[in-house]
């Protein structure tokens, strides 16, 4: 049986998987429609940039119960996470001209795509721990009771759980 912190990160998990999921092909279609116009590195930052600020606000609703975050936590987390997709994403593209020269777009894309999951992981554990954390061990974006919450009680009773 799952423990009372365990499945809601699985739920949250799930979710957030699907909205990665939706997010690497919003950027792979944002980068094929850009890439007649573009070269690939810039291509791919404009369309990182875009889906990252716009998974972030999915993820918070969907992913996070609406959890709310400190501005600057979540601007952090926006930065932080286009400069890393930035720096990785463009590496890999170059590493990709190195081996083909001759890369077409959609070969662009489909290794940008891969490369994106590999940062997936450590993007959802900052979201959830630290973006949208809103206490100890506490695993959904609703707010967590207080003692003050609980109304009056005895000091020698134990709290419920």
């Amino acid at each position: 049986m799952w423990s009372t912190h365990a499945r809601p990160m699985i739920v949250q998990l799930a979710r957030y998987a699907v909205i990665g999921g939706s997010s690497t092909a919003l950027n792979a279609g944002l980068f094929l429609l850009l890439r007649p116009f573009l070269d690939a590195v810039p291509a791919n930052l404009v369309a990182l940039t875009v889906t990252t600020v716009v998974s972030t606000e999915a993820n918070r609703r969907f992913a996070f119960d609406g959890a709310h975050a400190h501005h600057m936590r979540e601007w952090v987390q926006d930065v932080g996470t286009v400069l890393f997709y930035a720096g990785y994403s463009s590496v890999v593209l170059l590493g990709l001209h190195l081996v083909d020269p001759g890369a077409t777009p959609g070969l662009e894309a489909a290794v940008v795509a891969v490369a994106s999951v590999a940062g997936g992981l450590a993007r959802f554990l900052v979201l959830r721990h630290w973006v949208f954390a809103t206490g100890e061990h506490h695993t959904t974006g609703r707010p967590r009771p207080t003692e003050a919450d609980s109304g009056p009680c005895s000091t020698t009773s134990p709290r419920s759980t």
